[in-house]
Order: C-alpha cells, then sequence, then structure tokens
C-alpha cells in the first residue's frame, strides 16, 4: 500500500471513530426543557445514568427538578436536586460569590474540610460556582458527600446539591457538563 491509500484509510478509520463516539454520548445523554415559575424555559441536558424521567414541580416561585434512585423504597445513593427561581435582572458574579460563601459557612458545621475551595465554570448560556464537602455527621442512610453549585443562565438563579454516598457514581465532569449546558429563555414580553 502506497502512503496516500494509507492516510485515507487513517482519515476513513478515525472519521468512523468519531462517529461512534458522538452516538455513544447521544444515546448516554438526554435534552429536555422544563417550564419555570415565573415564566421562560430551561432547557439542560444530563446523563441518562442519572435517570430516564426526572421528577419535576413547581412550588410558588421555584423549579423543583430531581434526577436519581430516590424515594421511600430506594436506597439513597445518589441524588441531583436543582432549584431554580426567576429574578428580574441577571444574577452577577459578585451575587453568585455572595450566595457560595453563605452556602460554605453554613457547611462547615458538618464538613469535615475545614478549608473548602470554590470552582468556577462557565458554559455557553451559563456560569457558575461549586464546592464539595465530606459530611462528617451523616448518619446510616444519609449522603456522605455532597457538591453545591450557584448557577446563573440570564436572569434565572439555580442552586445545584449533588448528593452521594459510597458506590455512587462520580459526578464529575457529568455534573460540569450537565451544568454548561444549562440555558434559559425568558418569555416573549408583549
Amino acid at each position: 500500500m502506497n502512503t496516500t491509500t494509507v492516510q485515507k484509510l487513517v482519515t476513513i478509520c478515525f472519521a468512523i471513530a468519531i462517529g461512534l463516539y458522538a452516538n455513544a454520548w447521544a444515546d448516554d445523554w438526554a435534552e429536555k426543557e422544563f417550564k419555570v415559575a415565573g415564566g421562560g424555559m430551561l432547557s439542560l441536558s444530563y446523563p441518562l445514568s442519572w435517570g430516564k424521567k426526572p421528577a419535576y414541580d413547581i412550588f410558588d416561585s421555584i423549579t423543583d427538578i430531581r434526577f436519581g434512585p430516590y424515594g421511600p423504597k430506594s436506597k439513597p445513593i445518589f441524588f441531583v436536586h436543582l432549584q431554580a427561581v426567576v429574578g428580574l435582572e441577571a444574577p452577577s458574579d459578585a451575587d453568585l460569590m455572595e450566595i457560595a460563601k453563605l452556602e460554605i459557612e453554613d457547611l462547615k458545621k458538618t464538613a469535615f474540610e475545614t478549608d473548602i475551595p470554590i470552582n468556577d465554570f462557565e458554559g455557553a448560556n451559563s456560569r457558575g460556582l461549586y464546592y464539595s464537602i465530606t459530611d462528617r455527621k451523616s448518619k446510616r442512610g444519609e449522603f456522605d458527600y455532597l457538591t453545591m453549585a450557584v448557577v446563573a443562565s440570564n436572569q434565572l438563579l439555580l442552586k445545584i446539591y449533588f448528593l452521594s454516598s459510597d458506590g455512587a457514581p462520580d459526578f464529575g465532569a457529568d455534573a460540569i457538563q450537565m451544568m454548561q449546558s444549562i440555558q434559559y429563555v425568558a418569555p416573549l414580553s408583549e
């Protein structure tokens, strides 16, 4: 075989591998839209390993979305809980930091960690901060680990709780990818 033929074969194999990876990713993730209390739509992508159909409710001004095998008959291994509230304007970076610091001060009371670093991320239509703790006071049947995030997408503010125990999936990259995918579209004004 000459080098041109080998290059073509390598290119074809590479294209097939990319196509298989893209199809595998598409099969492992879902995209869903939710009506938001106060108007507008929230869309996000999530791994199907979190459950094929998230629980969804609206309580007063809070949009509540929950993923995971959680309930009276399921062993609480992991749980993802989003609470979204529409504001009059987009939360600033300073607003997000203030919320994160207040939450961390409260969480320090039960955390193993004394220094809780705050990490940031940015998506195409969202940005936010997240931090993690290990619960030193958890009891049997309760979650051992918490990662909490505050996320802004336009004028939507979300608090997201990733709760897990030993044996739970590692949220890591999946959680960040889900948060980066969040997009809020406000209702059209009349």
